[in-house]
C-alpha cells in the first residue's frame, strides 16, 4: 500500500494542523508550506508547487487540498493525468460570492474559473458543511445571490461530494461551568482589515456593546492597527489580537455567550471551541451556524437593528438555570456531533477505501 499522500493548502491554520496530525499517524504526509494569500507571489507560487509535484507525485496515494483557489488547479490537473486521487475540500469563501461586500472567491472571474476547473477535476469534493454545496440565503435583505453553494454557482458540476464536518477535542477545550460572568459575551473575528468588520459582524459586536452597557464584551482576533482604526471603543468592550489556545480558553471560561454574527461562514471554528467550554451560541443564520447551533442557543435571523436589539433583550431575560442547561448542551452537542474522531474516521476510510 503506497503511504505517502500530499496535503496542500494555501495559508497555514489550526484547523490544517489537526488534519496533518491525525494523517501522519496513519500515513507519511508531504506538504508544500508557501502563502498564496499576497497576489504578487501567485506565479512564483504556480512555479514551485509545479516543481513539487513533479518531485512527490511519484508513489502518491492521494492528494488533500484544503479549500479551491489557485494552488488547487495543479493539484487537481496533475491527478487528472496521473490518475492519483484528489480531494478538495471547500471551506466557506471558496463556495460564495457578495459583490457588494467584497468578499468571496467566487466573485472575482479569474479565481472563480480556477476553481471551477479544480472542482472539475477533481476526484471527490469535501465540503466541511452541507451549506456550501447548495443553499438559500435570507439573511441580508439587499443579498447579491438568493442562494449560495458551489452547485448554485456552478450547475452543470458533476463532481461527487461527502460532507466531511469540521472536527474538535472535547479535552483540550474545556471550562469549569460555574465560573461564567453574568451577561458576558465573546466573539472571534480574524480580522486586520475594515473590509472584515462588517463580513464578520463585528459592526453589530460595536453597536450591541454601546447599547447593552450592564454587559461585556470581548472581541479577539483583531489586529493593532484596526483596532485603533475602530477606536474609541465602548468601554464594556474589551479588543484583544490574536492569542494562543491556552489563553483564547481563559477568556472562554468567563464568557456566558459566544456571538458569531457573520455576514457569511462556512463551518467556524470558534463557536464550536467556545460551545465546548460551556458558552451560549449566538449567531446569524448563515452557512452551519445554524445547525451547529440547533436548540442549544439562539440563531439571529437578520442583522437589521430593531429586530437585533429585541432579540437580545429576550436572551439577556434567559433564566440562570436556563442559561446553564444551555450552556451544558451546547457542549455535549459539539463533542457528542463534531469530534475529531469523526473527521479522522472519514477521511481514512476515503483514503483506506483507494486501491493500491
Amino acid at each position: 500500500m503506497n503511504r505517502k499522500i500530499l496535503y496542500i493548502y494555501p495559508w497555514e491554520a489550526a484547523f490544517i494542523d489537526k488534519d496533518l496530525d491525525f494523517l501522519s499517524r496513519r500515513y507519511s504526509v508531504v506538504t508544500l508550506g508557501h502563502d498564496w494569500r499576497d497576489k504578487r507571489r501567485t506565479l512564483p507560487n504556480f512555479l514551485k508547487q509545479f516543481i513539487f509535484l513533479c518531485r512527490n507525485m511519484a508513489g502518491t496515494r492521494a492528494i488533500l487540498v484544503m479549500f479551491g483557489g489557485y494552488w488547487s488547479f495543479l493539484p487537481a490537473l496533475a491527478g487528472k493525468f496521473t490518475g492519483v486521487p484528489v480531494y478538495i475540500i471547500p471551506g466557506g469563501t471558496d463556495c460564495v460570492s457578495f459583490p457588494s461586500l467584497n468578499y468571496g472567491s467566487l466573485r472575482k472571474p479569474v479565481m472563480r474559473t480556477f476553481i471551477r476547473w479544480s472542482y472539475q477535476l477533481c476526484t471527490k469534493l469535501l465540503p466541511v458543511d452541507e451549506s456550501l454545496v447548495l443553499s438559500d440565503y435570507t439573511y441580508l435583505p439587499d443579498a447579491d445571490h438568493p442562494k449560495q453553494g458551489f452547485r448554485y454557482f456552478f450547475p452543470g458540476l458533476l463532481t461527487p461530494h461527502r460532507v466531511i464536518h469540521n472536527g474538535f477535542d472535547p479535552a483540550f477545550f474545556t471550562a469549569d461551568p460555574a465560573g461564567k460572568k453574568e451577561n458576558s459575551f465573546i466573539a472571534v473575528a480574524h480580522a486586520q482589515e475594515m473590509q472584515r468588520v462588517r463580513i464578520k459582524g463585528i459592526d453589530l459586536v460595536i453597536l450591541l456593546a454601546k447599547r447593552f452597557t450592564n454587559c461585556t464584551f470581548t472581541l479577539v482576533g483583531v489586529s493593532d492597527s484596526l483596532n485603533r482604526e475602530l477606536s474609541p471603543l465602548p468601554s464594556n468592550l474589551s479588543v484583544y489580537p490574536w492569542m494562543s489556545k491556552e489563553k483564547f480558553i481563559g477568556h472562554l471560561a468567563e464568557s456566558r455567550f459566544v456571538l458569531q454574527l457573520s455576514v457569511s461562514e462556512g463551518f467556524p471554528n470558534a463557536l464550536c471551541e467556545a460551545m465546548l467550554c460551556h458558552c451560549i451560541p449566538v449567531g446569524s443564520a448563515v452557512g452551519a451556524i445554524p445547525s451547529i447551533i440547533a436548540d442549544t442557543g439562539f440563531v439571529i435571523a437578520s442583522p437589521e437593528w430593531e429586530y437585533l436589539e429585541k432579540r437580545f433583550e429576550e436572551i439577556l431575560h434567559t433564566g440562570a438555570e436556563e442559561q446553564h442547561r444551555l450552556g451544558i448542551m451546547a457542549r455535549n452537542r459539539v463533542a457528542d456531533m463534531y469530534h475529531i474522531s469523526r473527521r479522522e474516521k472519514a477521511f481514512l476510510e476515503i483514503l483506506d477505501e483507494i486501491p493500491g
